[in-house]
Parts: C-alpha cells; structure tokens; sequence
C-alpha cells in the first residue's frame, strides 16, 4: 500500500466509502446515530448550565402593601369599618362630573403606581370594587336616590354627558381594569394628592379670576377652596397609628386656601395629570 501512488489509494479508499455505505448501512447507521447522541447530549449540557445560571441568578420581586393601600382606603372614607363602600360626604358638594373625575384620578393613579407588583390583581379589586362603588353610594346620596337607581343612572362605568351630550368614561372600566396586565416600573405621579385633598366649587359674585396654573392666560376661571383630609379627620400626619405609614401629606398652611382654575385645569387636578407644584401659589385668591 506504500508503494502504490496516492492518488491511487486515496481513490480506493473513497470507494470503501461509498462500498460501506450503500452496501453495509448498519454500519453508518450507527455513525449517524452516534453523531445525533453527541448533539443531543451538548444540547443537554448547555440547557443544564442556563438552567442553574437562571436558578442562581438574583432576582427582584415587588408586592403592593396591600395593608397599607386598604388603611388608606378606609382613612380616605372610600369604605366603613366593616371594609365595605360607603359615600364620602365632603365631596358631595363637587358636580358629577368631578366627583367620577376625583375617583377616576386616584383609581388611575393607584393603577399606574402599582402595575409592576406581583400582586396586582389585589390592587385591580380595591380600584373595581372600592373605589367604584364608593363613587355610586356618592353620587346616590347626593341625589337622594339609592345604589340601584345611581347604576341605572350612570351604568357601573360611570358615564357622564358634557354640556353638548356627549359621553364621557373617566374611571376605569370594568373590562379595562380586567385587561390590565403586568407592566413595567415607571415613575408616575403620586396617588397621594388624591386622596388628602378635595376641592370645593365656590359661588361667588366677585370679578372673574386668572387661573393660577403656570403658562395659562385664561381668565375665566373658577375659584375653588382647598379641603385637606387631615384637617377633616382631624389627624396629623405625623403619628404614624392614625395615619397610613409612607402616605404624604399636604403642609397644612394650605387647608381653606382658594384658587382660580380654568375648566381644563381643574379638570386635569382631579385626573392626576396636575399637581399643587404646577401652580401658582402666590396667586390664590382671599376668599370669605
């Protein structure tokens, strides 16, 4: 075989080859079926090592205070002391119209704030059945009417109609609330605001105001009179057994201050899309 030519033994070597093959395939069965369990087990070691990478890799896992968010809910007055919905009486002298607005900015709020926690879904009950239904007992006590007839009045999403009929959803709806998934973390702003401050619409014959908010030249604004709830509960937010732990609080100075806000600007406070911060304090108004 040294003897022979290269090219001749190469030759004959090819031919073994394709001899093996086509006339002894057990043979190459069996190489195939070798090749297919060395892929196979490779496949299995790099599954192995990113199953114990993900198992020892560190994770963060968020939860809603559900304790703290029910605390606040029952301070706030959306529920009694048996846990269940109960109308607020302080914003019985707001319209419709910013009533649902003033639910629908903290249920958003509450929404938007605690969307990327494991136990949303918990969060999705307080804002469906709490807060809605708080908002219904509100609207029907205002109205002096009950539960049923408000639902048959507003339907269970709260629809509103503006001056020129048209209808308006503010508070989440029920399906929309449903659909909410698990998002990510954002910045949002506050639900706090929310819920520690009610602004009450004042009939008033005096000349008609700026609104307060920055860069807006409107001046047909209306004025309406701070409420904060700690002044209304008479708690102060500094003793933490009366007042929900981490919740803030607006300084107290402000408490039966007045402002001039447009229809558009109010109605963006009441929606969480406006702070305090967006307004001009030197503005307000002295009002008896």
């Amino acid at each position: 075989r040294d003897q022979l030519p290269h090219e001749l033994v190469d030759s004959y070597d090819n031919f073994q080859e394709q001899v093996d093959k086509y006339l002894k395939p057990v043979k190459a069965r069996k190489a195939l079926e070798e090749e297919e369990r060395r892929v196979e087990e490779e496949e299995e070691r790099k599954y192995a090592e990113r199953t114990i990478e993900d198992l020892t890799k560190l994770c963060m896992k968020v939860s809603a205070p559900i304790e703290l968010v029910r605390k606040a809910v029952k301070m706030a007055g959306f529920t009694n002391h048996m846990g269940r919905p109960r109308p607020i009486n302080l914003l019985m002298a707001l319209e419709d119209s910013d009533i649902i607005k003033w639910y629908a900015g903290a249920g958003r709020r509450w929404l938007d704030f605690f969307c990327c926690c494991c136990n949303f879904k918990m969060v999705k009950i307080v804002v469906t059945y709490h807060l809605r239904f708080s908002c219904l007992l509100t609207l029907a006590e205002k109205h002096e009417s009950t539960k049923r007839e408000a639902i048959r009045h507003y339907s269970k999403d709260l629809k509103v109609f503006d001056i020129n009929g048209t209808e308006e959803v503010h508070f989440p709806t029920e399906r929309e609330i449903k659909m909410m998934g698990d998002n990510n973390l954002s910045d949002p702003k506050p639900v706090d605001g929310a819920l520690t401050i009610a602004l009450i619409r004042l009939a008033s014959d005096e000349p008609a105001y700026r609104c307060v908010t920055h860069f807006c030249d409107r001046t047909d604004a209306i004025v309406y009179r701070i409420r904060l709830l700690q002044s209304h509960l008479n708690v102060n937010p500094l003793d933490e057994k009366k007042w929900v732990s981490g919740m803030g609080a607006i300084h107290e100075s402000l408490n039966w201050k007045c402002l001039p806000l447009c229809a558009d600007h109010i109605s963006d406070l009441y929606m969480g899309k406006l702070t305090l911060q967006d307004f001009d304090c030197t503005a307000f108004v002295d009002v008896d």
